[in-house]
């Protein structure tokens, strides 16, 4: 699974916002990791980022468990 670069043109394309898990701040996980804020599972919506289709990422709840290629924390 690749990382996802920490670049504006891929945080342009962060869905974080839209998600039933959003902690309420923060975004692109993906990337930047796991918030600060704790984490409801709620639903994911990882899978529907294009950041997710292109990087080949497998796994979701970055919001919660830390970036791509990071694994739980």
């Amino acid at each position: 699974m690749a990382k996802v670069p920490d670049e504006q043109q891929y945080m342009d394309r962060c869905i974080c916002g839209n998600c039933p898990s959003y902690p309420g701040e923060g975004g692109f996980f993906c990337a930047k990791g796991k918030g600060s804020e704790p984490v409801t599972r709620r639903g994911c919506v990882c899978g529907d980022c294009e950041n997710f289709k292109e990087f080949d990422l497998k796994d979701g709840y970055y919001c919660a468990d830390g970036a791509a290629g990071e694994g739980p924390q």
